[in-house]
């Protein structure tokens, strides 16, 4: 289905670079990202390198109604803020047409850890916090933008591992497209917690993981119809799906070729959506250079493209921001606008994003062309 017709039209993001998207655009690339984590007593594994986001949730939303929200849903409400500006929570007409749709892998990791543990542990009935219940729900984070901003129309969360912040920007495509809001606020989250530090050491250990920092962040757009009045950077074309087997079976490096062909299949098909060829686009971000494989894959279809000249950020992603799962594809997108700003009006960029058990997603948007003089 085509995503013609969609425009971002502002985004904002919290990551290991800081708060907003000038710290994207004005981070020094030589400069690496502070890397402390906040005051915790949880014993987080040492031999493993951070990418925390440092940020003030009281000064960014206030303090009331914070005291039991978990990371996850505090990086959206505060990223939510950032793109909603000082304006007043929407109301009337405009509150009915403007909804949310937040990627996610699955909510808070350490809010759903933490609920059960209570929930064995402590003496009978089992005296959990019932204030710490919402926090364990998928779609909590999404849920409380919607009730602090007054946004009445769809609100959707969407799982899908590394690839959720694209197939969130594809469902809200389809979304807009479809008449059900005239505003989406999309994005994808993901929270650092003590509970994804071991695994990812773990995943290390296994090789099944690159030795890179582990991170966190949230990025969000704001996505309404193309019009001739305000085209923003538009959204040429949105692909996904599955175009290989698992990488991880028995077929070895057989796999491998496969699945290098279906990332092929899928860039193509995205550029035949968009209009282009591969020498139109100047810059692409890779998602996968957390993993071994996926990164070789990645590596290796963008080599094949016939024509291709565009600058490849891959490596240097993971370094700034830390491998960050379900928020990956909406953080390299936000490095991709920030390069395109620098770039000439009609450039064309693309983030593309693949998994192990052979799915791939590909995302290519151009910067607005520039404006016509008048005769």
């Amino acid at each position: 289905m085509t995503a013609h017709g969609i425009s971002i039209v502002g985004w904002q993001a919290i990551s290991a670079l800081g708060v907003g998207a000038d710290a994207l655009r004005t981070a020094d690339p030589t400069a690496p990202p502070v890397t402390e984590l906040p005051q915790s007593t949880d014993p987080y594994p040492q031999d493993v390198a951070y990418r925390p986001a440092h940020f003030d949730v009281s000064a960014l939303i206030g303090a009331k109604g914070t005291r039991s929200i978990d990371r996850t849903t505090a990086l959206a409400l505060c990223t939510a803020r950032l793109l909603h500006g000082d304006q007043p929570p929407y109301e009337g007409e405009q509150a009915e047409r403007t909804g949310f749709v937040l990627g996610t892998s699955t909510g808070s990791i350490r809010s759903t850890s933490d609920f059960t543990r209570d929930s064995l542990v402590q003496e009978r009935p089992f005296l959990v916090n019932p204030a710490h219940f919402p926090n364990t729900v998928m779609n909590c984070a999404a849920g409380q933008c919607a009730i602090r901003f007054k946004a009445r129309a769809v609100n959707a969360t969407i799982s899908g591992g590394r690839l959720s912040g694209l197939l969130a920007l594809q469902y809200a495509s389809q979304m807009l497209r479809r008449g059900y809001a005239d505003r989406l606020l999309t994005g994808a989250v993901e929270e650092l917690c003590v509970q994804t530090a071991w695994a990812h050491r773990g995943l290390i250990q296994l090789g099944k993981r690159q030795a890179v920092p582990l991170g966190e962040g949230c990025a969000m757009f704001s996505l309404e119809r193309t019009t001739p009045q305000h085209e923003g950077v538009a959204i040429l074309a949105l692909r996904y799906g599955r175009y290989s087997e698992p990488v991880d079976g028995p077929a070895g490096d057989l796999a491998l070729d496969h699945a290098v062909e279906g990332a092929l299949a899928c860039i193509g098909e995205a550029l035949t959506q968009a209009g282009l060829d591969a020498s139109e686009v100047v810059a692409c971000c890779l998602c996968g250079a957390a993993e071994p494989r996926i990164a070789d894959i990645e590596r290796r279809a963008i080599a094949r493209l016939p024509g291709a000249s565009m600058t490849v950020h891959q490596a240097a992603l993971v370094d700034r921001f830390g491998d960050t799962y379900s928020a990956t594809s909406v953080l390299a997108l936000c490095h991709l606008l920030a390069c395109l700003e620098q770039a000439p009006a009609g450039a064309a960029g693309m983030v593309l994003a693949t998994t192990d058990d052979g799915h791939a997603g590909c995302l290519i948007v151009r910067r607005a062309p520039a404006a016509k003089e008048l005769p």
